[in-house]
């Protein structure tokens, strides 16, 4: 079976490649709170730098708008590029209420990206705690690829 590829600019984590698994990444959308695509370029919004998680490995890792990377997207013949997920989250650590912006990829729903963030528990700061999610506390928006 062949795959189709996509060139999309994207965000890569800190995951160890195998060679089943050789990138993790995130592909951003056309246009979403991030930025938009503008030719052969990706224009930023100022909501720079952002928390990205692999949903796969559950690393979390802040990004910076100079981190973006052309990447090439390998997909199914005739199926779209995954959306991406922003994530509003809450802490529940001893009722901190500190409010975190977590982006994701690779899932169709959020009730499956909740239950994936809440399995891999990802370890991000928040004051001097890890960030605690609970799931009546996050909130989720996808933005698909045009």
């Amino acid at each position: 079976m062949t795959g189709d590829f996509t060139v999309v600019y994207s965000v890569r984590f800190d995951c160890t490649p195998t060679p089943l698994e050789p990138l993790c990444h995130l592909p951003l959308p056309h246009h979403s709170p991030l930025g938009a695509y503008e030719g052969s370029h990706y224009r930023p919004t100022d909501a720079w730098p952002a928390t990205f998680l692999c949903l796969r490995h559950g690393l979390a890792c802040e990004r910076s708008p100079e981190e973006i990377q052309s990447d090439l997207e390998v997909r199914t013949p005739g199926a779209p590029v995954p959306p991406m997920w922003r994530i509003a989250c809450t802490c529940a650590h001893q009722n901190c209420g500190k409010r975190h912006t977590i982006y994701a990829a690779r899932l169709p729903g959020f009730p499956e990206v909740a239950r994936r963030i809440l399995k891999l528990a990802p370890r991000i700061p928040c004051g001097d705690h890890v960030l605690e999610c609970r799931i009546d506390l996050m909130r989720g928006a996808v933005f698909g690829h045009d």
